[in-house]
């Protein structure tokens, strides 16, 4: 039996197929040395094996980001939806949360959690809604990310 979804469902209208050769996600891991230190190299690893073992390789790009300043709460993920929005190679989006519609910022990853978000957000298209984090809500960021 399929568990029950977690997270809400994306729109139909961005439920469309993409052009061969397009990637529909972005999932980035930081590499800052706090994060890395928190265990990102594994998070990094466990992304890609698991993008690789659900056949995932055509729709999720998995890279290594640059530090988003959130290192308290890492390692840090972020996975972006390519909304067909220009990308500014030279605007250091890879050290910033945008807040762009499509972005979702997952904090305190651990590569348990990480399979999830891939499997979930990337392979059924539903964000792992009790993972995300929004650095924005005071409540939930005065203090550091609980460790897995």
């Amino acid at each position: 039996m399929a568990p029950a979804p977690r997270g809400p469902r994306l729109p139909e209208s961005r439920q469309t197929p993409y052009p061969r050769g397009v990637k529909r996600y972005r999932l980035s891991v930081c590499k800052g040395p706090d994060c890395r230190r928190g265990g990102a190299d594994k998070v990094f690893a466990a992304a890609r094996e698991e993008v690789q073992r659900l056949n995932l390789g055509g729709r999720c790009e998995v890279y290594r980001g640059g530090c988003y300043g959130l290192c308290h709460l890492g390692p840090n993920v972020v996975v972006r939806e390519d909304l067909g929005q220009p990308r500014d190679l030279l605007g250091g989006d890879e050290f910033k949360l945008l807040r762009n519609e499509g972005e979702a910022y997952y904090w305190a990853m651990s590569s348990e959690k990480v399979v999830r978000v891939v499997s979930e957000h990337v392979g059924q298209e539903r964000a792992a809604a009790d993972l995300i984090g929004d650095p924005e809500k005071e409540a939930d960021f005065r203090v550091a990310a609980p460790k897995p």
